[in-house]
């Protein structure tokens, strides 16, 4: 199968596969920043627990409504170009946090919100598809684990650094920090929290220049046809194959599980709930490697496969062995760590001049980031072990689209030059 004819040398790939690891890394430290002082916004602007899972909504609702206006807009402008737009949106968005944060405005605060999450969209959709086409298909889901490993690294290395700068503008000795509980210090930490969005800004400014002066190679998948052999006179829009359409709902699926079990964790205890997300670093990092030799949708499979059992684990170990069900389900981190870059690998491949509107469906059904942890906390005021059943749920689906449901009936009547690798 012919590679997407993209004129450049190996040494050419490997320097955009690290711009684009970069870019990841960054929004990886970004996305996170808005985590970590979660607690923080609560005191500065005064924030009830009803009115602060506004920010939860705005930010996973953002995907629903941008993805598929991303997704035209980059087949418009082209993917640096809409890279770029994405990026200074984010950048936007961040100076927006900054005035917030300064004037005490929760709505300005949430508009920002909105205007960061757009940026993020933009660039997920774009990054991702453009990190898959970026080489032949054998190894696509490894390129994308590797970039999303830095993401990765980004959420871990952010709370950290805010940390960091932090400390350094409150000036008091950090023996005495320590000792504060931590309501005082996170009251005391949220007076200098626009001294983070200052330099996190500036840091972005400085990116989006570097992204300017970058090469970039456009791709053009618009004359590409389609893999699926047509058995009908369907498979004239995105969501008539099969691969993509159930490949969304494995993202929406998987998102959705993810968060609700860092959700659980951060109920605990904070530090499992970090050691969660370090353990998906570290997966990332492992499963590039990995997703060499193995098929992605066989990976796949048997990750989500591994992860349903152990969360059945947890719902079949009695009560008094609540820590052990904790790291049970901190282990969890490490096989979630290759799930969406594998789905959307799967998703995306075969479309041939549906790949950027697949991209945008893929992207906008993280949406399941809110709707699932939600639902499970209901449950869980009722019984846990309830809600954990639907995280089984989750990753059964998720097993069964890499086993079965990512397979699709491929064509056998294009030339080399019509094929999307």
């Amino acid at each position: 199968m012919k590679e997407l004819s993209l004129q450049i040398s190996k040494n050419q790939r490997l320097i955009l596969i690290f711009v684009m690891a970069v870019l990841f890394f960054m929004w990886g430290l970004l996305t996170n920043l808005n985590l970590f002082l979660y607690q923080h916004f609560k005191v500065v602007f005064g924030l009830s627990y009803s009115v602060s899972t506004l920010i939860n909504l705005t930010f996973f609702c953002t995907y629903l409504i941008v993805s598929l206006q991303a997704g035209s807009m980059i087949q418009r402008v082209g993917y640096k170009k809409g890279i770029l737009i994405g990026w200074l949106l984010a950048c936007a968005g961040c100076f927006l946090f900054l005035l917030s944060v300064k004037y005490r405005l929760y709505y300005m605060f949430l508009v920002a919100l909105f205007c960061m999450a757009s940026g993020i969209t933009i660039l997920q959709v774009g990054a991702n598809l453009y990190v898959v086409l970026l080489g032949g298909v054998e190894r696509a889901a490894s390129r994308l684990v590797f970039v999303q490993a830095f993401n990765s690294l980004g959420t871990v290395i952010g709370p950290i650094v805010s940390m960091e700068i932090l400390t350094r503008h409150i000036d008091l000795p950090y023996e005495y920090l320590q000792q504060l509980n931590p309501l005082d210090k996170v009251a005391l930490e949220s007076i200098y929290i626009n001294y983070l969005y200052l330099i996190f800004g500036i840091a972005m400014v400085i990116f989006a220049i570097v992204l300017m002066l970058i090469y970039l190679p456009e791709l053009n998948t618009r004359l590409l046809e389609p893999l699926n052999k047509v058995t009908s006179k369907r498979k004239r829009h995105v969501m008539h194959f099969s691969q993509l359409r159930l490949g969304a709902f494995a993202i929406f699926a998987y998102v959705g599980a993810e968060i609700a079990l860092a959700n659980y964790l951060e109920d605990f205890s904070p530090a499992l709930a970090e050691k969660y997300w370090q353990l998906a670093m570290l997966g990332r990092f492992l499963g590039a490697l990995i997703l060499l030799y193995i098929p992605t949708n066989k990976a796949l499979g048997t990750v989500a496969a591994i992860s349903s059992a152990l969360i059945f684990i947890v719902i079949l170990i009695p009560q008094q062995h609540d820590k052990a069900n904790y790291y049970i389900i901190m282990s969890v981190g490490l096989f979630n760590s290759i799930m969406f870059p594998s789905i959307f690998t799967l998703g995306v491949n075969g479309l041939g001049r549906f790949s950027l509107d697949g991209s945008a469906v893929l992207i906008m059904f993280i949406v399941g980031g809110a709707v699932i942890p939600f639902n499970v906390r209901n449950f869980a005021d009722v019984n846990y072990d309830y809600a954990l059943i639907i995280v089984v749920a989750c990753y059964l689906y998720i097993s069964v689209y890499g086993f079965k449901l990512s397979k699709y009936l491929r064509r056998n009547d294009l030339k080399d030059e019509e094929i999307l690798a």
